[in-house]
């Protein structure tokens, strides 16, 4: 049965959605703006991931919100430039959100615990790890992990990512210049160059999404955070409230 988020429940919750490709009908729910951003990217891939998203979280919010996804405002304020390409918002409502796709999945995470990231990656088994690591690693995780398998690699990778979202600085920030823990360690920051004050306040959970996939969600919070991974949800599934009434 699906668990409806409340408000102040100090949990973060993450959905899913395939994209398959099949989502272009669904954009008359996005915002003009979304629409236009969405019509930026060059790729038809790129733009479902983009319009899945989008869909899932005014789908979701709709649901918390007791209105409409067409209703829903979604703001992405960049606090560099004026486009709206920053981290997306539910102005007027105490619910952080984050969103993030790769491969064929987008995931959207809503939570009142703080400020979050939620980040996925497809695991790329034929990329040049050895020229990525100095850009993800920092000098005690290179030191520490002289060699990476694709999947500790992509682990390290959505961590920080998740915490760079969160933080509201996305890669303006050095993934170098953070270290987490081992992959096959709980999640957690232990150096961050540029927060120091974030050290023991960031909330990390490791999420297992699919096969080939590696992802993870960080909380600024100064207390416990659980996490609820709804899993997999299809766009022509009653909405999540009609799915909590049978």
């Amino acid at each position: 049965m699906y668990d409806r988020p409340r408000e102040g429940d100090g949990t973060c919750h993450i959905w899913w959605a395939a994209v398959h490709g099949a989502v272009g009908s669904r954009r008359h729910l996005l915002s003009a703006a979304e629409r236009e951003r969405a019509d930026t990217l060059r790729q038809t891939a790129d733009q479902d991931r983009f319009v899945a998203g989008r869909v899932l979280l005014r789908t979701l919010a709709a649901d918390l919100l007791g209105t409409t996804a067409n209703r829903v405002i979604v703001g992405s304020s960049c606090p560099d430039c004026p486009r709206p390409h920053g981290k997306p918002t539910l102005p007027g409502t105490p619910w952080e959100t984050s969103i993030s796709h790769s491969g064929d999945l987008v995931a959207v995470a809503l939570s009142t615990a703080g400020p979050m990231g939620v980040d996925v990656e497809l695991i790329d088994e034929a990329l040049a790890l050895e020229e990525l690591r100095p850009q993800v690693l920092s000098p005690a995780e290179a030191a520490a992990r002289p060699h990476d398998t694709p999947r500790t690699f992509f682990r390290t990778w959505t961590r920080k990512e998740a915490v760079l979202k969160a933080t509201g600085a996305g890669l303006r920030v050095p993934m170098s210049g953070m270290t987490v823990t081992a992959p096959d360690a709980p999640p957690d920051v232990t150096w961050f160059q540029d927060r120091p004050e974030l050290v023991g306040r960031i909330r990390m959970a490791d999420l297992e999404p699919a096969p080939g996939y590696a992802a993870s969600v960080a909380v600024i919070s100064a207390v416990p955070v659980a996490y609820a991974d709804h899993g997999i949800i299809e766009f022509d599934l009653p909405t999540p409230s009609a799915v909590a009434a049978r």
